[in-house]
């Protein structure tokens, strides 16, 4: 804190009950209207210290001087009673307030909050080893398909995460992928992720799924029982080198089953 200025105006007077000016007169000053002990520590304009103490001049004015460090209110006595004298810097040191950068701290402790925090555009998150950055937390009670995020859209909403672990992309145009998956490349010799889409079962068991899509387009089934790695498909299979061929398999013939078989179609039997 700084020293406030005291005396100089026209109310700084030392006068009689009757009105009369006290020119060349000593006064004692005090921190309280009852303060017992005289305040000792003034200077004069200059930053010289009162050693004969405060006196009024020729005129009877008190002239300006510095009070203590802080203090806001001072009270003097010329022999006639205690008067409380006032800092005369107050709207000097108001506008120097209000004009400051920060005069409160208000911005700089804001600045710390906001420290991490998110603007609505143009963000960027930068996520230390092993933490996540938002974590979506569902009621423990409702129905399991309870939405717990969803971007809205045209139509309800554009994508949609539930409480059961189910997400939905919904589509609006003709124009648009409802889902892509970019699973690296081999530029500059970097290491291609051979997985692009992977189902596991509940093991997770890295990467090696009962389904998978790699990276290249190849598809692969898999398992360890029996009932894992088939394939069911229903109508034309179509591929490059099998052209509008037909692929049956199994233990019964399909003309048993009431399927005429075309020039090209492929049986494969199996078991018995």
């Amino acid at each position: 804190m700084a020293r406030n200025i005291f005396g100089g105006t026209a109310a700084d007077s030392a006068e009689t009950e009757s009105g009369g000016r006290l020119p060349n007169l000593k006064g004692r000053v005090y921190l309280t209207e009852e303060a017992p002990n005289e305040v000792k520590d003034l200077l004069d304009m200059a930053g010289t210290e009162l050693k004969d103490g405060l006196l009024t001049d020729e005129r009877g004015m008190i002239p300006q001087f510095q009070g203590p460090d802080s203090v806001e209110q001072l009270w003097v006595d010329f022999n006639a009673g205690r008067v409380m004298l006032t800092p005369n810097d107050v709207g000097n040191r108001l506008a120097s307030h209000v004009g400051s950068f920060d005069p409160h701290g208000s911005k700089g402790y804001t600045d710390s909050r906001l420290d991490g925090f998110l603007a609505k555009d143009g963000n960027e998150v930068n996520l230390p080893s092993n933490k996540r950055w938002l974590g979506l937390t569902p009621p423990t009670t409702g129905p399991s398909g309870d939405t717990i995020y969803q971007s809205n859209g045209a139509s309800t909403y554009n994508f949609a995460l539930r409480q059961n672990g189910s997400a939905t992309f919904y589509q609006h145009t003709n124009t648009h992928i409802p889902l892509e998956i970019r699973a690296g490349s081999k530029a500059n010799g970097a290491q291609v992720n051979a997985n692009a889409f992977v189902i596991n079962g509940n093991d997770f068991a890295n990467g090696k799924g009962s389904f998978k899509v790699n990276w290249e387009g190849s598809i692969e089934t898999g398992g360890d029982i029996a009932t894992r790695g088939s394939v069911t498909v229903g109508g034309t299979v179509s591929a490059a080198n099998i052209g509008s061929a037909r692929v049956f398999s199994g233990t019964t013939d399909p003309k048993a089953q009431g399927i005429d078989l075309r020039p090209g179609d492929v049986w494969v039997t199996y078991g018995t």
